[in-house]
């Protein structure tokens, strides 16, 4: 009897290889036939789903952002505008193990971006998505009065979305400095109150 493929095990499995190159080697190291090593599969069965090494770098990529995005979305249903807007910025910071590859794997592929132009496009709805995810993050908390009802939104956006970036690189430089790095968004949050 032949064997089922798991499609979606097989491309996170996949996309996991290529993190593990990236982090271990650098993105240079990343070519089809070391991803299938590494993924242990037949670089035939790779060359189907994934022609070159720019498609394996984007969907690389995708992965990361893929998780992110599951992760601020769990957080939808929490009733507390306060808990809610703080728990999805959190998912955006390296503040984990698991959080903390996702960004490094990012930063290293955005480094990349100016040679291809996926990773370019990508690393744009990255940074867009984070500047959304701000904005929604503060107008739940202004529709809910937890912050001043004359906010301006389009500057506090932008100011939250540089902060939670710089936390973010503070973070990912220092992991010591985590706590540090969730009080100083707590701070900034309250101030706008």
């Amino acid at each position: 009897m032949p064997r089922t493929i798991d499609h979606e095990e097989r491309r996170q499995r996949i996309g996991e290889a290529v993190w593990r190159i990236v982090l271990r080697e650098g993105v240079g190291a990343v070519s089809l036939r070391t991803v299938a090593a590494e993924a242990e599969l037949v670089l035939g069965s790779l060359r189907h789903s994934f022609p070159t090494k720019d498609a394996l770098l984007a969907f690389a990529m995708e992965l990361a952002h893929e998780r992110a995005a599951a992760r601020v979305g769990r957080h939808a249903g929490v009733r507390d505008p306060w808990r809610r807007a703080r728990a999805a910025l959190h998912e955006v910071m390296p503040l984990d193990d698991e959080r903390r590859v996702e960004m490094r794997v990012h930063l290293a592929l955005m480094a990349e971006s100016p040679a291809h132009e996926r990773l370019a496009e990508l690393a744009g709805a990255a940074h867009d998505a984070i500047r959304g995810l701000c904005l929604e993050a503060l107008t739940v908390l202004r529709d809910a009065g937890l912050v001043r009802a004359d906010l301006d939104l389009r500057r506090a956006t932008t100011t939250l979305h540089a902060l939670v970036d710089g936390l973010a690189l503070h973070a990912m430089r220092d992991p010591r400095q985590r706590r540090a790095v969730v009080r100083a968004l707590d701070e900034h949050l309250s101030s706008l109150r």
